[in-house]
């Protein structure tokens, strides 16, 4: 009676033995499965037997589930490539605003901006070469000491010597600003610094005609001096001209700052709106961009057409935005999905692991004879893998070889290589950021553009 414990849990492993995959039909006749995990190294251990079975069943289920996971993947794949194809498509609708950035129309020199300065009449400036100015540029320090402090906004990074050294902006070209009118701006602009440096209207003139002919370095200290020297009344004039310019050149934040204040200094002044909107808009500052386009259609109603074109970019790189982070959290989640499938596949490979170190060598099972009807072709095919292993009751590693499992050659197929997996989600995913970017970022992100222009120094050179 001793003994019905024993002869119960044995019959309990019988009944979960039968459920295994122990034996295996070949040729019209049940054999042993060589690569069976019950082959054990001591059969007569109970305790070591009721964990091969465990084992044997997680290893076996979890790879059923593996395989949900791959599939799963596979299909999240699809829906992201088709998304990322729609995604990129709908980032054409920017292509409209590119080619207005590119006129930057919204951002040109206007007769209301000359007609606020109210420049005085001088003398012989309309002579062609009258007044000793002929060949001279308006260089404004020149003409004028900076200041030190937060009068000419030298705190910021964009004044920084090494951001000054590769400023650069392009030529404010307009098909109805005749050379003429650049030669002029400039002689008014040299006559009026030689005879009054110190007003801040020939600093802002001059910076005009730094940004006519595209030469940052001298169009920001002409605009800086003009700020420090104008009255509060005006300085919203000169600092739409420096943040126009910083705008142009990319440093977005620090133009946000200077427009922002220009804005402060006029708020009745429609076109400070409208730059700050644009620069707003270009920061993805869609709320505060939207709020000052209103604002400047509000008290000038003739805005609409310019505040307009940027009011459909707006919304069209809005709804990207969405639709982008939309993506982003997407392949985020495919992302832990693929760590999870790792995860799984290498608990897996420990569970199995543990199998191999209870049970016979494939290579000695074929010794014993424990699978005589089969070939040595079921062993070539199989292949075969070393490893170290510590014995116990021992430090010293041995070399251990021998034939692959069946579950092995399963987790070594490309039925489960999530490796192939990640490298289309990375290639996918790259190549939607790609198409994006050249709708959108490549050519709307201006520090981008700017700083890609900034390295181009002869070219630079050349333009001023």
């Amino acid at each position: 009676m001793r003994l019905c414990p024993g002869l119960g849990a044995l019959l309990a492993c019988l009944h979960l033995l039968l459920a295994c995959n122990h034996w295996v039909l070949r040729e019209e006749q049940i054999v042993p499965k060589l690569d069976s995990p019950f082959h054990m190294r001591e059969p007569q251990n109970l305790v070591a037997f009721l964990e091969q079975i465990r084992y044997s069943e997680y290893v076996e289920r979890s790879y059923l589930d593996l395989l949900r996971k791959r599939e799963q993947i596979v299909e999240h794949l699809r829906f992201s490539m088709r998304f990322g194809e729609d995604l990129a498509d709908q980032a054409k609708c920017a292509m409209d605003y590119y080619m207005l950035e590119k006129r930057m129309s919204y951002l040109k020199i206007t007769p209301d901006q000359l007609k606020r300065i109210n420049l005085p009449l001088q003398k012989g400036v309309y002579q062609q070469n009258g007044g000793g100015s002929s060949g001279m540029e308006p260089v404004c320090t020149d003409y004028h000491r900076m200041a030190v402090g937060p009068s000419t906004y030298d705190h910021l990074d964009s004044f920084r010597p090494e951001i000054l050294a590769t400023a650069y902006v392009d030529r404010e070209h307009d098909g109805n600003l005749a050379m003429s009118t650049v030669e002029l701006t400039r002689r008014y602009a040299v006559d009026g610094l030689r005879h009054h440096p110190s007003s801040w209207k020939f600093h802002t003139l001059s910076s005009y005609y730094w940004r006519m002919v595209g030469n940052a370095r001298e169009a920001l200290p002409c605009a800086r001096l003009a700020a420090s020297l104008a009255p509060p009344v005006f300085k919203d004039i000169p600092l739409l001209s420096l943040g126009t310019i910083l705008f142009r050149m990319g440093r977005l934040a620090d133009a946000d700052l200077i427009l922002t204040s220009a804005v402060e200094h006029a708020p009745q002044v429609a076109e400070n709106h409208v730059v700050l909107a644009s620069a707003l808009a270009m920061r993805h500052d869609f709320n505060r961009s939207l709020q000052h386009f209103d604002e400047a259609e509000r008290l000038d109603p003739s805005t609409l057409p310019r505040t307009q074109q940027v009011r459909n970019f707006i919304s069209c790189l809005e709804n990207l935005t969405k639709k982008t982070s939309k993506m982003y959290s997407y392949v985020k989640y495919m992302k832990n999905e693929v760590k999870e499938f790792k995860k799984l596949k290498h608990h897996i490979s420990q569970s199995h692991e543990r199998l191999i170190q209870q049970q016979l060598p494939l290579g000695a099972r074929r010794l014993l004879g424990l699978d005589a009807l089969a070939g040595n072709d079921d062993l070539h095919r199989r292949g075969q893998y070393c490893s170290t292993r510590t014995l116990n009751g021992s430090d010293e590693p041995v070399l251990f070889c021998d034939f692959y499992s069946d579950m092995q050659m399963r987790l070594e197929s490309k039925d489960v290589d999530i490796d192939v997996l990640e490298r289309d989600l990375k290639a996918n995913t790259e190549a939607v950021i790609r198409q994006v970017s050249s709708e959108i970022r490549h050519q709307f992100n201006m520090e981008q553009l700017k700083a890609a222009k900034a390295q181009m120094p002869a070219k630079a050179t050349k333009a001023t």
